[in-house]
């Protein structure tokens, strides 16, 4: 790829300027994307090459890094420039940073094409002309850069900073922002993760492209809203899905989308009959929201692929059993009667007043007290061989429950499904009908804890079931590339 050390550069750099930085900044009030917050984000995430503040009214240092008048005064070749200045500005600053080498620059700044106003336009026909006669690496304009917590570097604050398998590139800054926190909480941690904005020269292909050689990324989420070549992300998504996965959000698929669409990043939507057979073709995994993305992502990282979508349900009651069903059912997964052996085997130890051994299975005092009962459970179903997901849906009192039942719990359910010694995976919600504020957080903590112990934990059934069906989908897609993974 042209761009492979320019990007290294960006997402590992040793050398960053911020040109737009300024000492008239209030120390801890900095304006969102101002030059001082990508500084002082930078620092939070434990950046320790060499920070410099470009700004032409410097006098000295600069929110305490040194600081000067341009980008051509900085005393060693720089990997990255954060423009974070006017639009207006911008023209010189890139001819600046060209006449220095910069190997990349993040253009923060807004106000181009997107504005809808030819005054955006035409400045933005000029700075593509610097940029094209100079070859400058640029990300962006409009985009909140690129994250990266091998790197030490993002545009946001309390970032995760241990690294992870999972990358992510978004058009949306703020779609950026929201998923690496959301799916943060979910367990999931990033290997690089950018937001290129209007993609004057790097756009999502590109990021592709480039996360495919990528030694630290197992999985690719994406949010696109348009496309420049569709054909060459068509072949390039056939090539990369037969070795990492791709979890796409496609935005502006409806008339107000495409319209917001043009608003944000001045690109064009798509209709949607196109991108559901974009799917179709190369195998990436839809995605509905950046909710879904950060469920199937979670998924893709801690759930053994399962050989069908024949599921047992355990823990539920009656009533919603049925509603449990039904939401299953919608995704593609049914609830089969269980081997005869296997429920007969249950009558003996499950306690049959306010139970019930049939799939769904109402047994919810497996999950409290002697838990050597859900072993047996777990033993029972992973050997059906009518099942293929176990789906475990406790109703936990965590107000009455001490720490060391819940962590027992936790513990165990977490030693089955790393081994998943049935080759059948587990997955988990959580049922509970309690509003207290120490109960919800202590569910809060639990959908934390389990997926980065190798549990993926769901908000609700319909979700679960959603994401464990694209998985299986994306598996059964691949076991018909297989040819074509053979040769790659």
């Amino acid at each position: 790829m042209r761009w492979t050390q320019a990007l290294d550069a960006a997402f590992q750099p040793q050398v960053v300027a911020i040109i737009g930085a300024s000492a008239e900044a209030v120390p801890g009030k900095q304006r969102f994307g101002s030059g001082n917050s990508f500084l002082g984000n930078y620092r939070e995430l434990g950046f320790s090459g060499r920070l410099y503040a470009i700004n032409p009214r410097a006098q000295g240092p600069v929110a305490g890094v040194p600081a000067f008048r341009s980008i051509g005064e900085v005393p060693e070749p720089v990997d990255l420039a954060v423009a974070a200045v006017p639009a207006p500005v911008l023209p010189g600053v890139l001819e600046e940073c060209a006449a220095a080498r910069v190997k990349a620059v993040h253009i923060y700044t807004a106000g181009f094409e997107e504005t809808g106003f030819e005054e955006g336009r035409l400045l933005a026909a000029r700075c593509r002309e610097i940029i094209r006669r100079t070859g400058l690496c640029v990300i962006g304009p409009n985009g909140m850069g690129p994250y990266c917590p091998k790197g030490h570097i993002g545009p946001f604050d309390r970032l995760p900073s241990e690294p992870g398998p999972v990358a992510f590139i978004s058009q949306s800054g703020g779609n950026l922002n929201w998923f690496s926190h959301h799916a943060a909480e979910m367990g999931v941690r990033f290997s690089k993760a950018v937001s290129f904005g209007n993609g004057w020269v790097l756009h999502g292909d590109d990021f592709l492209e480039y996360l495919a050689e990528d030694q630290d990324t197992r999985i690719i989420c994406m949010y696109l809203e348009g496309i420049r070549d569709g054909r060459r992300l068509l072949e390039l998504a056939r090539r990369i899905v037969v070795h990492k996965p791709i979890l796409l959000v496609k935005g502006g698929l409806t008339a107000s989308g495409a319209r917001a669409v043009a608003s944000h990043t001045a690109s064009l939507g798509g209709e949607a009959q196109v991108w559901d057979a974009f799917y179709k073709q190369t195998g990436v995994v839809r995605a509905d929201s950046l909710e879904e993305l950060a469920d199937l992502a979670m998924t893709f990282l801690y759930v053994q692929p399962p050989r069908g979508l024949r599921a047992v349900l355990m823990g539920i009651g009656g009533g919603n059993s049925v509603l449990a069903a039904d939401a299953l059912a919608r995704e593609g997964i049914t609830l089969p009667a269980l081997a005869p052996e296997t429920t007969a085997e249950l009558a003996t130890f499950v306690p049959l007043a306010g139970s019930m051994v049939r799939n769904p299975l109402d047994i919810g005092a497996v999950f409290r007290g002697d838990l050597t009962l859900l072993d047996r459970t777990l033993g029972l179903v992973g050997r059906d061989p009518n099942v293929d997901i176990i789906l475990a849906a406790p109703h936990l009192d965590l107000n009455r429950s001490s720490p060391e039942e819940t962590d027992r719990l936790v513990a165990r359910l977490s030693d089955y499904a790393r081994a998943a010694p049935h080759g059948k995976p587990l997955a988990l919600t959580f049922h509970s009908f309690s509003n207290d504020p120490e109960e919800m957080a202590a569910r809060q903590r639990l959908m934390v804890q389990l997926p980065q112990r190798g549990v993926a934990a769901f908000r609700d059934l319909a979700r679960a079931g959603r994401a464990l069906a694209r998985l299986h989908q994306y598996h059964r897609f691949l076991d018909g590339a297989a040819p074509e993974r053979a040769s790659a």
